[in-house]
């Protein structure tokens, strides 16, 4: 695939290194400054199989909608802009493109959420477990909890029905029992580690992801590249994972 890169920052260069090892080539790169919104880079875009947009927040909506006006294909990295779902649908379907977003590109975290969304219907049927999401980054990291805690949260709320809502505060008191406590932890160089815990009176069970490094947010991305080219419309790393599961 011809991609362009939008967002060079650790992620936009591990995605650029295997890029190559993957035989695909990286045609355009634009830091988060630059203006990717100007006319002539037009042209590079139009000659694009794809673009992979790991930017800032505040460039997602303006980006998102340059791709469109020029029909290339997205893979969208960056957040901020969920609240704008429709707007961007309604784009993608007067463009006849299609953009692929996740707040995680991780194979492993899709996966993940998977398992938890099947553990969460058995669990509904069992009222001896309490549950607990725990996630852990290195002392840099901007958010807390992560996206990626506050995702599974949501996956367990809604599968869980004396589950009513997520509690993602220091507790300082005894916690409500149809709140899910959400913590954090913030360590040295750890580099992205949640745990899902079930706890019950007589036993434990724990289903956790370890992330080693960015290599494996690169690889989401780029299989996504792969897997958006042709398509039309709006989807998640879901799709992709239905699209793989379907022969099982």
């Amino acid at each position: 695939m011809k991609i362009a890169l939008a967002g060079t920052g650790k992620t936009g260069t591990a995605i650029e290194t295997m890029a190559h090892d993957m035989g695909h080539e990286i045609v355009a790169r634009f830091n988060s400054g630059d203006p990717v919104l100007a006319q002539q880079n037009d042209k590079i875009l139009q000659h694009c199989d794809v673009v992979i947009d790991f930017s800032q927040p505040a460039l997602a909506l303006p980006h998102i909608t340059h791709y469109c006006k020029n029909s290339v294909q997205v893979v969208m990295g960056t957040t901020g802009w969920y609240t704008e779902l429709e707007h961007v649908q309604r784009l993608l379907a007067a463009h006849t493109c299609g953009l692929l977003y996740a707040p995680n590109f991780s194979i492993g975290v899709a996966v993940l959420s998977r398992l938890i969304e099947k553990a969460a219907g058995i669990m509904d049927k069992i009222p001896e477990y309490d549950v607990s999401v725990h996630e852990a980054h290195h002392l840099h990291k901007l958010d807390s909890p992560s996206g990626t805690a506050l995702h599974l949260a949501n996956i367990l709320v809604e599968g869980i029905n004396r589950k009513a809502r997520i509690e993602p505060e220091t507790q300082h008191q005894q916690i409500a029992a149809d709140a899910l406590h959400v913590t954090s932890q913030r360590l040295g160089h750890i580099f992205g580690q949640h745990t899902v815990t079930f706890d019950s009176p007589y036993d434990q069970i724990s289903i956790s992801h370890d992330a080693k490094n960015r290599n494996g947010f690169a690889l989401g991305a780029l299989r996504a590249a792969e897997w958006i080219v042709g398509k039309r419309g709006l989807y998640t790393l879901d799709n992709l994972l239905d699209d793989w599961l379907s022969d099982l």
